[in-house]
């Protein structure tokens, strides 16, 4: 009886790796139901984590946590301190998944947008979209109206519908190569209260910059070996507006897929690409890096950043491999 039980426990955690997914994503809980349980094997899984015990390799797993096939949190690759706590993998063909994006299609300055851009952002299909993998952010060369406000371009801005406040941003990424394309990887304070933007007024509306801006990526339109990592806020007492920043290069952004990452904590924010860091700043309480985030992803055309957008252009895209966010305990 004994070896019985041995064999059916060994049987049923075998059938449970393989059905998990056995990458380093997170994976969905498998539960097996009480009336098809053998009546001689009793099956326990102490965290609830969905992996049985006897399958569990971290079977403390606090509730709630992003595990791998084997009931472990997963780890940053380059840190080990920060675990998973949000992610999207793109591995879902076609629309975006609306749970974690959401669209900012409304112009929010006088039926256009700020910085001099020249598009319009849309929520369809053809401007964001997932395929072979990555997500596809395309600009488009077309006429466009929104609300009487005609514009030569389209594209997509999308906010992450997940908030948080200190942890770190990874996101892998290949860019646009053409010129006039500004394409940017950031994030802004949640009690910004944009037009059109995902939260609203939920935490707050105290604009921007007060709000706090932090530019994880951009390039501008003209010169696409140099990448840009900066910060904009209001002072927290004063309100006046400041910036700090700093440029890198890149060689072959519009080529090669690189990591381009934030890590944010309560006494200093660095921006890094492929883990290199290249920009850091102290997080002191003149500005306003204590409140929740949230990421954005898009391209703009032209503008004060991108510039003049050459005269042939019909379409470009940013591809994004994955977008992962970590925290520590």
């Amino acid at each position: 009886m004994k070896l019985l039980k041995h064999i059916q426990i060994t049987c049923i955690s075998s059938v449970l790796i393989l059905l998990s997914n056995c990458g380093s994503n997170a994976i969905d809980p498998i539960e097996i139901e009480k009336d098809d349980t053998p009546s001689d094997l009793i099956i326990s899984d102490l965290d609830e984590d969905g992996i049985i015990n006897e399958a569990d390799s971290c079977d403390t797993t606090p509730s709630g946590a992003l595990i791998d096939a084997y009931g472990c949190r997963i780890i940053n690759e380059y840190d080990p301190n920060y675990f998973l706590v949000w992610q999207d993998e793109f591995s879902d063909e076609g629309a975006l998944d609306s749970t974690k994006w959401h669209h900012q299609i409304i112009p929010p300055n006088n039926g256009g947008w700020f910085n001099g851009e020249k598009q319009h952002y849309t929520d369809r299909i053809t401007n964001s979209y997932v395929s072979d993998d990555a997500l596809i952010i395309k600009a488009i060369k077309e006429s466009y109206e929104v609300d009487g406000s005609i514009q030569n371009y389209t594209s997509a801005r999308l906010n992450a519908t997940f908030s948080f406040r200190y942890g770190r941003i990874d996101v892998r990424a290949k860019l646009p190569g053409s010129a006039g394309t500004w394409p940017a990887i950031w994030t802004l304070g949640t009690n910004i209260n944009e037009i059109g933007n995902y939260f609203g007024s939920t935490y707050g509306n105290v604009g921007w910059p007060s709000c706090g801006e932090i530019d994880i990526m951009e390039q501008n339109g003209w010169d696409k070996t140099e990448l840009i990592g900066h910060f904009h806020w209001g002072h927290t007492s004063t309100g006046e507006y400041a910036s700090y920043g700093k440029t890198a290069i890149i060689e072959d952004a519009m080529d090669e897929f690189h990591i381009y990452s934030l890590e944010w904590t309560q006494g200093q924010l660095k921006v890094l690409l492929d883990n290199n860091v290249f920009l850091t700043m102290n997080n002191t309480a003149s500005i306003p890096y204590d409140n929740p985030h949230y990421i954005l992803l898009n391209i703009a055309m032209g503008g004060n950043l991108g510039g003049a957008i050459e005269a042939d252009f019909s379409s470009d895209s940013m591809q994004v491999d994955y977008v992962r966010v970590y925290m520590k305990e």
